[in-house]
């Protein structure tokens, strides 16, 4: 995946790059919590909110509770980046992130990943990103084709955001100059 200007410094490119691969690492890292399965209180809280029971640890006061309102806020907190990927359809989103994902993997030979053999291994990246499944594997073209409308939209996104949020720091600049 060619990703225009993802290295240049202070350029769209480097900042949508950015972006994507926050969201991806946010996406991945919520799943690997060490403490997600097993013994330990995290997966304690963990199985309590899937099941609905209220787990004691020992701790006195409301410190359960406490405990079970920290996990819940990690469990949907989703670092505000989220809306930033709301115009794109499901699937453009999944191809999106597999192909951000994917990127930098290599082949047992040390040859870098190509379109055919992620669109093959789909359902694998969207198990991992916990996307969902993609209901049918995909040609190359299709997906190289939901990636490219993918990041055009979402470099759209992110430069809308932009523009309003100078013209927003513009307008409490105007607002303070006033009242001086």
């Amino acid at each position: 995946m060619r990703w225009t200007n993802k290295d240049k410094p202070n350029t769209l490119g480097a900042l949508s790059w950015l972006i994507a691969n926050e969201y991806v690492n946010y996406l991945l890292s919520s799943t690997q919590d060490a403490g997600w399965k097993g013994v330990g209180n995290t997966g304690s809280i963990c199985d309590s909110l899937r099941s609905g029971t209220v787990p004691t640890f020992g701790g006195g006061g409301d410190s359960n509770a406490a405990m079970i309102r920290q996990i819940e806020a990690l469990r949907v907190r989703d670092k505000g980046l989220a809306w930033l990927f709301a115009d794109l359809s499901r699937m453009q989103k999944l191809c999106l992130l597999t192909a951000v994902l994917a990127n930098g993997h290599k082949t047992i030979r040390g040859v870098p990943l190509c379109n055919a053999r992620i669109a093959a291994t789909l359902p694998t990246y969207a198990a991992q990103l916990r996307l969902g499944p993609a209901h049918s594997t995909m040609s190359e073209k299709t997906f190289a084709n939901h990636v490219a409308e993918g990041r055009k939209r979402f470099m759209a996104r992110i430069s809308a955001e932009l523009v309003a949020m100078i013209n927003k720091k513009e307008e409490e600049q105007e607002t303070l100059a006033e009242a001086i």
